[in-house]
């Protein structure tokens, strides 16, 4: 009985080491399976940028952002009689900045007015306090700006500046809220600090829906932006320009351009690029299928007359006739078509943008939202 018990032991610890041993066995091949499924997953990244971008290794650059606006309100700082003498040495070192030589006494008087303006100081002061370092901007600029670059080579500055713009007519400074140029870029940091500028008397008629688009985080996905429509893509003419594009042409033009973007930041948020918030962005995603047959049912993918589907690609607090909704929602459908195409069809971003006819971008993509 006690050898029966003993073997009836020995024969359960051999169950219970073959048990350990399929375990482990499970174990191994589980980890083997992740490991291979996480290489996989790798190397499809890789190669997917390698697709894009055109290039294995991309070019590492340097950027390095020049603050105008601290060093220009350092004059209030100045003792009285180097005041004068302390603004016109700015000149040399950001001369960009400036719109005419500081030797002009009228343009000397209306900058030295702006800067001693206290409004001013303290929008500036806000400013600093909302953004006391730029490295983070920096280095992201300088990956984003290497990936750029593979795309097309290009020998252009990577000088960048801040600035404040002040009470200028608010769509105007909106619209010109980042500038670039071959020797220059120009970031208003004041734009991009309007949550704590809220009630100034500068900025506080800048509209709600604009707002939203007007955060820390949407910096970078904005400077991308201007910088592939003014350096990358110059050549490229724009749809929204064209007198006779249609709904498709202006939402595929408007499409290649989001979905470039995302692909140079893919750590950022879809909201971001697009300048929605949340929530907006949610309605945008759950109602895909509604605003595509909106578009289709009203015949206005092929239309040529803005003024009736202006509504779907224009800022504003909404789209007109569509409750709830926000702005520029045929710019979603847009980019929704170029990502199924890019799908369908793995082409470099390049390749992309010399494709003009939006019609066989829409009907390779083989576009078709879910209803939810």
């Amino acid at each position: 009985m006690k050898f029966f018990s003993r073997k009836r032991k020995m024969k359960s610890r051999k169950k219970k080491m073959k048990s350990r041993s399929g375990k482990l066995k499970s174990r191994v091949i589980l980890c083997l399976s992740i490991m291979l499924i996480f290489n996989a997953c790798s190397k499809t990244t890789k190669q997917d940028e390698k697709t894009l971008f055109g290039k294995e290794e991309a070019k590492k650059e340097t950027v390095k952002i020049h603050r105008f606006e601290k060093a220009l309100f350092e004059y209030n700082n100045q003792d009285s009689q180097n005041k004068d003498a302390y603004l016109r040495s700015l000149e040399k070192e950001y001369k960009p900045m400036f719109a005419a030589s500081l030797s002009d006494e009228q343009y000397f008087s209306i900058v030295k007015n702006f800067v001693s303006d206290e409004q001013m100081q303290q929008a500036n002061k806000l400013v600093s306090e909302a953004y006391p370092d730029l490295k983070w901007l920096e280095k992201e600029l300088a990956e984003a700006l290497s990936k750029i670059k593979n795309i097309r080579t290009d020998n252009n500055s990577t000088d960048i500046y801040t600035l404040l713009v002040g009470p200028a007519e608010y769509s105007f400074a909106y619209q010109n809220r980042i500038l670039v140029y071959p020797e220059f870029s120009a970031i208003s940091l004041d734009l991009y600090a309007i949550n704590v500028l809220s009630s100034h008397p500068y900025y506080k008629t800048i509209p709600e829906y604009l707002r939203i688009g007007l955060t820390k985080d949407n910096i970078l996905p904005d400077y991308v932006r201007v910088y592939l429509q003014e350096i990358t893509f110059r050549d490229v003419p724009l749809q929204s320009q064209n007198p006779e594009a249609t709904l498709l042409d202006c939402i595929i033009d408007e499409g290649k351009y989001i979905y470039a973007v995302s692909a140079i930041l893919p750590q950022y948020k879809m909201n971001h690029i697009l300048r929605y918030n949340p929530q907006q962005q949610e309605w945008v995603e759950k109602n895909e299928y509604n605003i595509w047959s909106y578009i289709v049912q009203n015949q206005l993918l092929y239309c040529k007359d803005r003024t009736k589907y202006l509504s779907l690609i224009a800022e504003g607090p909404t789209t007109r006739g569509i409750s709830d909704s926000p702005s520029r929602i045929g710019n979603y459908i847009g980019y929704k078509i170029v990502e199924a195409y890019m799908n369908e069809n793995p082409i470099s971003i390049d390749s992309l943008f010399k494709i003009s006819d939006s019609k066989t971008i829409l009907t390779t993509s083989k576009y078709k939202p879910k209803k939810h």
